[in-house]
């Protein structure tokens, strides 16, 4: 007949916990920074999607879409409405974007990509020669591409 002191009972159930809170750990923490790579690289792309001028709004969507670049996701910045303000050179100066502008710039000069509404920028009164550097127009063509199985965050 087996015996089990209290000090054996204690190792036991210390013991059958550890091995019961390892099992429930997610998946991830068991994989590589190869796989966690593949994994992002295949992720479906992430479309941040700013409608607004707002300098706060905007420059949460332009903080949140580099992080998750520098992550390693696919992420395009789609600007809109009056999101394009951010997309030009020379926004209307009475709005005090300038920062937010050079970090768009800055988004793109790190590889991120950035979709200017053509429509939107015209109906602001801008020409497609006035968005910036490395931003392109969004067409017929490439708005719905860039939105095939893509995860959109609306700002």
């Amino acid at each position: 007949m087996l015996v089990f002191g209290m000090k054996n009972y204690s190792f036991i159930l210390l013991f059958t916990s550890l091995v019961i809170g390892i099992s429930l750990l997610p998946s991830v923490y068991g994989q590589d920074n190869i796989s966690k790579t593949i994994t992002k690289k295949n992720a479906n792309p992430i479309v941040y999607h700013l409608t607004s001028n707002d300098p706060w709004r905007a420059s949460i969507v332009i903080s949140d879409a580099t992080n998750l670049k520098n992550l390693g996701y696919n992420v395009t910045l789609l600007l809109s409405i009056e999101g394009v303000q951010v997309g030009v050179k020379n926004p209307h100066h009475f709005l005090n974007l300038d920062n937010v502008v050079a970090n768009v710039s800055n988004f793109i000069k790190d590889g991120g990509k950035v979709v200017v509404c053509g429509v939107c920028l015209r109906v602001a009164g801008f020409e497609p020669n006035e968005i910036i550097d490395g931003a392109i127009i969004g067409t017929d063509e490439i708005t719905p591409k860039l939105l095939t199985n893509a995860t959109v965050v609306t700002y």
